[in-house]
C-alpha cells in the first residue's frame, strides 16, 4: 500500500468550514490524519492545504506563509461578523465610496501595520475562542497584531462595491478590512465574495475541488493527488545526510556533525533529505551561538 503522506492542495467550496472540508478529506484517506495549514471562512472558497498523514508535522510551516486573495466589498451594509453571513449592524442603502477615494484607500494598505482581528475569529480569549464569546454577546477585547500587505490593488469597481486583489503575510483577516476601510472610507461595507488564490507554494490552478477529490477517492486515485512533502518545503533549502545522520536525528541528536563546513549551509531553517533518496527527515536550524538543532522531524 502506498503511504498516505502529502498535501492535497483543496479548492475548499463556500458553505462549509475549513474543518468539515478536512473531515471529508480525512474519510477519502480512510481515516489517515488530517489537518488544514491555515483556516478559510466558510463564506470563502480557494486554496487550502490539506495535510494528510505525516505531512501534518508541517502544517504549521505551511500556514505560515504568504497568502494571496480576491476579494468583493459591497457597500452600504456593515454585519458583526465582517461578511455576509453575519447579522446586520448598520445600513445605509445606495452610500458608497467614490472610485478615486477606494482606489488610494486600498493602495495605502501596503506596509507593515497593526490590525485587531474581528471579534468572530478562533483566537483565544482566556482559554475561549472569540467567536464564541461574540455568539453569547459577551465583549471581546482582541490586541492588534503585526501584519503586512506586500500587494494591493483594486480590480474594479461599481456604486455596489469593489473587487480588490491582496498578497498578505499570515494572521491577515481580509474580513477585518471590511470594518476598517469602511471606517475610512465612511461608509459601511462587508465582504460579500472571498477566494484564496495562494497559500504559500500552492496556487488555485493546481487545487482540486473537493467533489472531484471525493471521486478520486471512490476509483482508488486520490495518493495520485498528494503533493509530497518534499515538494511542499520547495522554498526551504535542503541539505542530503547519509543513512547514519538520519538514524541520529531521528534519535534527537544534533545533524550539526553532518552540516557544519558544508558549502551553502547557512543560518535559518534547512530541511534534511536521506541520501537514499527516503524523502525529507526533519527541519533543522542553527541557534545564535551557532549549533544545529532540530525544529520538527518529519
Amino acid at each position: 500500500m502506498k503511504p498516505v503522506d502529502g498535501v492535497i492542495v483543496l479548492d475548499k467550496p463556500s458553505g462549509i468550514t475549513s474543518y468539515r472540508a478536512v473531515e471529508r478529506v480525512g474519510r477519502v484517506f480512510r481515516g489517515t490524519k488530517c489537518g488544514h495549514a491555515g483556516t478559510l471562512d466558510p463564506i470563502a472558497t480557494g486554496v487550502l492545504p490539506v495535510c494528510v498523514g505525516r505531512a501534518t508535522k508541517i502544517a504549521g510551516y505551511l500556514a505560515s506563509q504568504e497568502k494571496e486573495y480576491d476579494v468583493f466589498f459591497r457597500f452600504g451594509v456593515e454585519t458583526d461578523t465582517g461578511d455576509s453571513t453575519g447579522r446586520q449592524i448598520v445600513a445605509n442603502p445606495g452610500k458608497y465610496a467614490q472610485e478615486d477615494a477606494v482606489r488610494a484607500a486600498v493602495a495605502g494598505l501596503v506596509g507593515e501595520w497593526e490590525q485587531v482581528p474581528p471579534a468572530y475569529s478562533a483566537i483565544k480569549v482566556a482559554g475561549t475562542r472569540a467567536y464564541a464569546l461574540a455568539r453569547q454577546g459577551k465583549p471581546v477585547d482582541l490586541a492588534g497584531r503585526k501584519v503586512k500587505v506586500y500587494e494591493a490593488r483594486v480590480l474594479s469597481w461599481s456604486p455596489e462595491g469593489f473587487r480588490a486583489f491582496l498578497r498578505s503575510s499570515k494572521g491577515f483577516y481580509v474580513r477585518a478590512l471590511a470594518r476598517d476601510l469602511g471606517s475610512l472610507l465612511g461608509v459601511s461595507m462587508h465582504v460579500s465574495g472571498l477566494r484564496r488564490l495562494m497559500s504559500g507554494p500552492f496556487r488555485i490552478e493546481e487545487s482540486i475541488p473537493l467533489a472531484d477529490l471525493v471521486e478520486a477517492g471512490k476509483r482508488g486515485e486520490a495518493h495520485d493527488l498528494l503533493v509530497s512533502i518534499e515538494r511542499a518545503l520547495s522554498g526551504f533549502p535542503r541539505r542530503e545526510v547519509p543513512a547514519e545522520a538520519v538514524a541520529a536525528v531521528r534519535q534527537g541528536r544534533s545533524p550539526g556533525p553532518w552540516l557544519e563546513g558544508r558549502a551553502g549551509v547557512r543560518d535559518g531553517e534547512v530541511m534534511l533529505l536521506t541520501s537514499g533518496g527516503e524523502g525529507p527527515v526533519a527541519l533543522v536550524t542553527r541557534s545564535p551561538s551557532g549549533e544545529w538543532k532540530i525544529v520538527r522531524g518529519i
